[in-house]
């Protein structure tokens, strides 16, 4: 006769001894002295032992598998260099395959984007080329040249433009670029 709560017991006790052996706090001796104990209680009680919960994987397995990194690009949801400046604002020092990562842009267009933000003072700081990094500085420079409204019709733009922005005006649909 089965007894079901006499089962769910055991199989659950095979697991924290599983769990237990993982950890480390049972030697491998007592732990098969214990499990070959709980799986002839198991079946005793008329249950089945289950195969070890994950597949044992052979060294030659492993030495043959091909390993690839995980993909973590994040898609930028605004224009690439909004997606880097506010990246690089978010951190002091950042790696630039990390503020790649970050920002949904490629690393190579990171390195120039930063070129340009350096060059317009948008943002202050430099890149450490031996490490790959850059290094946000204190914002020594003039602040950013802003645009609140369209030069050709001067409707007051839907938000602030910055140099080196291009904006089209939502009134006259001309478009220009902040200088």
């Amino acid at each position: 006769m089965e007894d079901h709560g006499e089962i769910a017991k055991l199989e659950a006790a095979i697991k924290d001894l599983d769990l237990d052996y993982m950890r480390g706090w049972v030697s491998e001796e007592e732990y098969q002295t214990k499990m070959n104990g709980l799986k002839s209680s198991l079946i005793a009680a008329g249950g089945t032992p289950s195969a070890s919960p994950t597949p044992k994987i052979e060294a030659s397995e492993i030495q043959t598998a091909k390993l690839q990194p995980p993909q973590i690009k994040k898609k930028a949801t605004v224009d690439p260099v909004t997606a880097v400046k506010r990246t690089v604002q978010a951190m002091r020092r950042i790696s630039i395959e990390r503020l790649s990562q970050e920002s949904g842009v490629s690393a190579h267009n990171v390195t120039k984007i930063l070129g340009d933000l350096l060059d317009g003072r948008e943002l202050s700081g430099r890149v450490d080329h031996d490490a790959g990094d850059f290094i946000l500085g204190t914002g020594t420079g003039p602040p950013p040249k802003t645009i609140h409204g369209c030069p050709y019709c001067r409707t007051e733009l839907e938000r602030v433009a910055v140099k080196g922005e291009t904006v089209t005006c939502s009134v006259c649909r001309e478009s220009f670029i902040v200088s």
